[in-house]
């Protein structure tokens, strides 16, 4: 069996592993493995992503501000276009969830994010089928974006190669140990060692975990289903989020994107969309836009993949030498990707955290495991 080495090796290709490459290949020899022919397979290259400050865990709103300036302007070089475009976000609620979106309104002032309370008509200006009480409980966050995901994907994998990063689809580790201050990674490619491994692999990440000898911390991946159908005139609506959770929507093409938002606790696996739960929102939005669901284009299924307590996990694994974390993103891995990747750099390098993140409250050690109760399986 071939055997090579790295100085690190990142273990999923998804957006979070492409970006911790990008990075780390700054001054590191980095080898990503990835278990599916191509990158982004699964939560990246299914994501509805928006770079909303608002929405998520306080930790999570935090690493999407910290990251919207790269999001902005991304490095020279890293793409040809713009990797946002217009969108903003528009929060609603029912009578029950009015304190909700006071939280939303606090988390907004908190980090300086511009939102507006919005009265009934300019709720309705923005989107005009909607109806009481959607319109009248209604926050606007108007700078939040869309990101093309497929072109932030491209951009980090590309400057991760210049760098000379390697990156091997559809090669997973079979199984592995430390010896001697050096994993050993069994792989479809050969043998892989590397000083330090980083967890990248999504709803996969706790059974990487346990391949590699190292204890869970309890990864909790849900299932949300997503659909597109046709219907005019919406091409300039922001996206509308239920702080309640029971939907969001936004433009799609000819159309409109929509999801019920549901939360199905499952096994990772290759999602597929939930029936029922379409069904229950398509009734939904009846109640909510008037508008009947006709010719559905396209439905679909991703994993959002939470940590018990809900915030992102960065960092050394507490019990393992060289086993870093980057997990547990819960669907914000895309609009969060710039700044988890610089927290990881930080913690492998045991150096300062940048100003910018230490601005929106975030420290390191802060995301890592060691001040969190960790899943007692073992």
């Amino acid at each position: 069996m071939a055997v090579s080495a790295a100085d690190v090796v990142i273990i999923g290709g998804g957006i979070a592993g492409a970006a911790a490459a990008a990075e780390l290949s700054r001054d590191r020899d980095v080898v990503v493995l990835e278990r599916e022919e191509h990158l982004g397979s699964h939560a990246t290259g299914r994501s509805a992503a928006i770079t909303s400050s608002t929405s998520g865990d306080p930790a999570v709103c935090a690493l999407a501000q910290a990251s919207r300036e790269f999001l902005i302007s991304p490095p020279e070089g890293f793409s040809d276009r713009s990797i946002l475009s217009p969108r903003g976000l528009l929060w609603v609620a029912n009578s029950d969830h009015l304190q909700l979106l006071n939280e939303i309104e606090d988390t907004a002032s908190q980090l300086s994010v511009t939102h507006h309370r919005l009265s009934p008509a300019e709720a309705q200006r923005l989107v005009p089928k909607l109806s009481e009480p959607w319109s009248t409980n209604a926050v606007y966050e108007p700078d939040a974006m869309t990101i093309d995901v497929a072109l932030l994907l491209e951009g980090f994998v590309k400057v991760a190669r210049q760098r000379g990063a390697r990156f091997l689809t559809r090669t997973g580790t079979l199984s592995g140990s430390r010896r001697a201050g050096v994993w050993h990674l069994r792989t479809a490619a050969g043998e892989l060692r590397a000083p330090t491994v980083v967890n990248a692999a999504g709803a996969w990440g706790d059974q990487v975990a346990v391949d590699l000898g190292v204890r869970p911390i309890g990864l909790m991946p849900f299932r949300r289903s997503a659909f597109t159908f046709p219907v005019d005139s919406v091409s300039e609506w922001p996206l509308v989020m239920d702080v309640g959770g029971s939907f969001y929507f936004e433009p799609e093409g000819p159309g409109l994107l929509v999801s019920p938002s549901e939360e199905t606790l499952c096994d990772p696996h290759d999602a597929q969309a939930d029936e029922l739960a379409i069904a229950k929102v398509v009734d939904t939005l009846q109640e909510v836009l008037g508008v009947t669901v006709k010719g559905v284009r396209a439905k679909w299924a991703g994993l959002r993949t939470f940590a018990p307590d809900r915030r992102p996990v960065v960092g050394f694994d507490d019990d393992i030498s060289g086993f870093a974390w980057l997990v547990g993103q819960g669907g914000a891995g895309i609009k969060t990707a710039p700044a988890m990747a610089e927290l990881l750099k930080c913690e492998l390098d045991q150096t300062p955290v940048p100003q910018h993140l230490l601005e929106v409250g975030i420290h390191r050690g802060q995301l890592g495991i060691s001040s969190r109760k960790r899943n007692q399986t073992s």
